[in-house]
């Protein structure tokens, strides 16, 4: 059986624009999970940049109260230390 050249053509063309349709119909199916797996990832993300800016925070500020009572001269670096990691964690669940 000898195939034209038209019809192997005509053929290749309805075989690739219905693969096409196949192809957006499960991705129009898919596409909510990954939507919902991203939404998830940011909320992963946003947490815990605001849960390690928090905790430096934390530190700087308990580092600051111990040098207060040692007397140590160092005390403005920590206290430096403890806003920019307060002010980080909410950088960070603001912008994500």
């Amino acid at each position: 059986m000898k195939i034209r050249r038209n019809t192997l053509i005509t053929l290749a063309v309805v075989g690739l624009s219905t693969a096409s349709l196949f192809a957006q119909g499960a991705g129009q199916a898919v596409a909510p999970q990954f939507q919902t797996a991203v939404s998830d990832i940011t909320s992963i993300a946003k947490v815990s940049g605001t849960l390690i800016g928090g905790l430096v925070g934390l530190i700087g500020l308990g580092r600051t109260a111990w040098k207060l009572v040692n007397g140590d001269q160092d005390v403005m670096s920590s206290l430096i230390m403890a806003i920019i990691g307060i002010f980080l964690g909410a950088m960070a669940n603001t912008f994500l």
